[in-house]
C-alpha cells in the first residue's frame, strides 16, 4: 500500500514482452517510483483507468498500452440522470414515519424489455422515494426557541419524487483522450472529453416524463411536475467504457477474463471494461468482474501462463 501516491503510468518491458510494473510520482516530493509486479490489476475508476493506459506508452505501445486497435478511449458511456418528477398526495395524513426518508424504490426497466417497441434503442430505470414533509416553529428567540424547534413538527402533505436513469449507448463518436500539452501538476496529461447525449438520449427523457407522469396521475398525486436540467455530460455518474470487453482484438481491449488482449498480464476490472451502461447501479457488477479475473489470474500463475 502506498499513499501520497498518483499513478503515472504501466511499465512494458520491450525484451520480456509484458508490463513489469507501475510508476508513480509522490504528491509531495514530486518524485517517481517504479514498483514491479508480474501481474497488475488496474481499477482507478473509469476516466483515470482510461488516463492511465492512455498515458501508458512505449515502443510496442506508441497509443496506449494495448492500443492495437485504436479504440482505448473510446466507447466511452455513463447513466443520464437529466429528467425528474415531482408531485404532492393529499392522503395518510394520519400516518407517520421514522426516519427523513422511509420510501426509496427502484423501479427496473420496462421499455423495450421483451421486444424493441419505443423509437428509442434501450431503456431507463426509474427511482422512486416519498416522504412525509412537516413545519417546524421557528417563532422566538434563546429557551423559547430552542423549546419551539424541539416541539412535535406538525405533519404536513406527502411529497413524492422520481429520477430518470437511462443507459447512453456507447458509441466511438463518444471518447477521452489525453490533451496534448496540458499537464497536471504532476506532470500527467490532463484528460479532454469528447462525449454528448444525441436523439435516443432525447426521445429517452421524453417518454420517461410521459410514461412516469401519467403512473403519478394514476395513483393520485398532484401538483406533478417534470424536469430537465439539461446538465452536461459528465455531471451525472456511473461513467463506463473506454477499455471495452469482447472476443474480437480488432473491436476490444479485454478478453472475456479483463486481461489486454495484447498485454495478457493487465487486468482492468472496473468500470471501464463496460460494453453497455445498463439501467443498473453497477459497483456490484464491477466486483464480480475482479473477483472473478483474480480467481482465473491465479490459475494462470499456478499452470506458469503469466
Amino acid at each position: 500500500m502506498r499513499t501520497h501516491a498518483v499513478v503515472h503510468s504501466i511499465i512494458y518491458d520491450e525484451a520480456k514482452g509484458k508490463a513489469t510494473g507501475v510508476r508513480i510520482i509522490d504528491t509531495n516530493t514530486k518524485q517517481s517510483t517504479d514498483y514491479f509486479a508480474d501481474i497488475i490489476f488496474v481499477n482507478a475508476g473509469a476516466v483515470n483507468t482510461n488516463l492511465i493506459l492512455l498515458n501508458s506508452t512505449s515502443k510496442r505501445f506508441p497509443n496506449g498500452l494495448g492500443n492495437d486497435n485504436g479504440l482505448l478511449g473510446k466507447y466511452f458511456a455513463f447513466h443520464n440522470y437529466r429528467a425528474r418528477i415531482s408531485a404532492s398526495f393529499d392522503g395518510l395524513q394520519d400516518s407517520t414515519t421514522e426516519g427523513g426518508r422511509p420510501t426509496n424504490a427502484y423501479i427496473p426497466r420496462f421499455r423495450n424489455v421483451y421486444k424493441q417497441e419505443t423509437d428509442f434503442l434501450r431503456g431507463y430505470a426509474v427511482t422512486f422515494s416519498g416522504y412525509h414533509t412537516s413545519s417546524t416553529d421557528t417563532s422566538g428567540f434563546g429557551e423559547n426557541l430552542k423549546n419551539n424547534l424541539m416541539a412535535d413538527a406538525k405533519p404536513g402533505n406527502w411529497r413524492v419524487g422520481s429520477q430518470c436513469m437511462g443507459e447512453t449507448i456507447p458509441k466511438v463518436t463518444n471518447y477521452v483522450s489525453l490533451d496534448k500539452t496540458k499537464k497536471d501538476e504532476w506532470g500527467i496529461p490532463q484528460l479532454n472529453f469528447s462525449v454528448e447525449y444525441d436523439d435516443n438520449d432525447e426521445k429517452m427523457i421524453k417518454d420517461f416524463i410521459e410514461q412516469v407522469t401519467d403512473m403519478f396521475a394514476r395513483a393520485g398525486f398532484t401538483d406533478i411536475k417534470a424536469t430537465d436540467s439539461k446538465q452536461a455530460p459528465g455531471l451525472d455518474i456511473h461513467e463506463m467504457g473506454g477499455v471495452r470487453m469482447g472476443k474480437d482484438p480488432k473491436t476490444s481491449l479485454l478478453n472475456e477474463w479483463n486481461q489486454l488482449h495484447e498485454c495478457k498480464n493487465v487486468f482492468v476490472t472496473d468500470g471501464a471494461c463496460m460494453t453497455s451502461t445498463s439501467t443498473q447501479n453497477p459497483s456490484l457488477t464491477y466486483m464480480a468482474f475482479a473477483a472473478r479475473a483474480a480467481n482465473h489470474a491465479v490459475e494462470l500463475l499456478k499452470k506458469k501462463d503469466l
